[in-house]
């Protein structure tokens, strides 16, 4: 009997999961994703807590361009063949968060996230001259934002909301405007998700002496955390001429605000320009030294997101997205060989697959350092 009862409920279970009104069986991993609360984001004093625990943002920038395509003529977010293949890597490696300089606009996208244990700073973008200098646009920006905001407050992917992206290193409307209209989208963001919100941060940018954090905490400006009162993290693209490390950075954070600072940009590229070569050994040991400056200072930062993700071809004014090249860099004292070769900063370099599938993607040396550390 009991052999009997046990072969009936085997065929119940089968039943169920291959479907007996003849649907397509059942994913599997469709069985162990279900739909969920969202996460519990908190801020306390300079740091954050996630489902009650401490988060240190493991993280990476996001922006996985296919050779041939330009950020604004490609939606990775719709391609499960893009997002599937990179989620898994950087899942392996030990990432947890992404940063996207785009709005995030699948749902399907934060659901593999999810599924990998990686969380998302979700990026909002605007002109900000345009929009600062009109009463019409900061409303329909507000409104776009809160929109944005309502789209996807519930999943639990989500880790906080990325306002901009260093806007303030070319302003033509007054600072102060600029400053208090993004803490009008922090407050819109706080006020479309009620009462536990996630935290809101602006990236903000910064020559190579301050590493983004020498216009935060001044008055006049209304970058003081008086005046920037629904901001909950400050976003810092930290690159600094004394590389490979940060120098004072964290220091002088500590006396201009108490929210929590996470570094948005850091990192140097992979190519040496003066012996035209790449050398995936130096990007590797002068990253690693940032990342262990940034773990060492926890008490005010709260992690950070490496430049980049995958090497970046389409960069630069008149660059072909088609060829590798070196458009779009510049002398600066942060990189190793004194110049930033835009299309090289990659974690993963990115090579075209010869079948017309998804771009072939070869971790470099930096990749499988910070896998040991992270």
């Amino acid at each position: 009997m009991k052999k009997i009862t046990g072969i009936l409920l085997l065929f119940l279970i089968v039943s169920f999961f291959t479907g007996c009104s003849g649907k397509n069986p059942v994913d599997p991993a469709d069985l162990i994703y279900a739909p969920r609360a969202h996460s519990k984001v908190v801020v306390q004093g300079r740091e954050i807590y996630v489902n009650d625990k401490k988060y240190v943002a493991k993280g990476v920038g996001y922006q996985p361009t296919p050779i041939g395509y330009t950020p604004s003529n490609y939606d990775f977010f719709n391609d499960a063949n893009i997002y599937k293949r990179d989620l898994s890597y950087l899942s392996s490696m030990g990432c947890n968060t992404i940063r996207t300089w785009k709005e995030v606009n699948s749902r399907a996208f934060l659901d593999e996230c999810h599924r990998n244990n990686i969380m998302v700073i979700m990026g909002f973008g605007f002109n900000a001259n345009t929009v600062v200098s009109s009463d019409a646009l900061k409303q329909i920006t507000i409104d776009n934002f809160k929109a944005y905001v309502n789209s996807f407050k519930d999943h639990p992917a989500v880790l906080m909301w990325g306002i901009g992206n260093e806007y303030n290193l070319s302003l033509s409307v007054s600072t102060n405007a600029f400053y208090a209209f993004i803490n009008q989208l922090a407050k819109a963001a706080h006020e479309a998700e009620g009462g536990m919100f996630h935290p809101t941060m602006y990236p903000n940018g910064g020559h190579t002496s301050d590493g983004g954090v020498g216009t935060i905490g001044i008055a006049q400006n209304k970058t003081d955390d008086a005046s920037m009162i629904y901001l909950d993290v400050w976003g810092a693209n930290c690159y600094r001429d004394v590389y490979p490390t940060f120098g004072a950075v964290f220091d002088n954070y500590k006396v201009k605000s108490t929210k929590p600072l996470i570094l948005t940009e850091y990192g140097v590229d992979a190519y040496d320009g003066n012996n035209s070569r790449t050398y995936e050994d130096v990007q590797a040991s002068w990253t690693v030294q940032l990342w262990n400056e940034i773990a060492a200072n926890s008490d005010s930062c709260v992690g950070g997101c490496i430049m980049a993700y995958s090497d970046e071809w389409w960069k630069g004014s008149g660059s072909d997205p088609n060829v590798h090249g070196f458009e779009g860099g510049g002398g600066r004292a942060d990189q190793p060989d004194n110049y930033s070769h835009e299309q090289w900063y990659g974690i993963m370099s990115v090579a075209l697959s010869g079948t017309g599938g998804a771009d072939i993607l070869t971790p470099r040396q930096l990749y499988y350092s910070l896998k040991a550390i992270w």
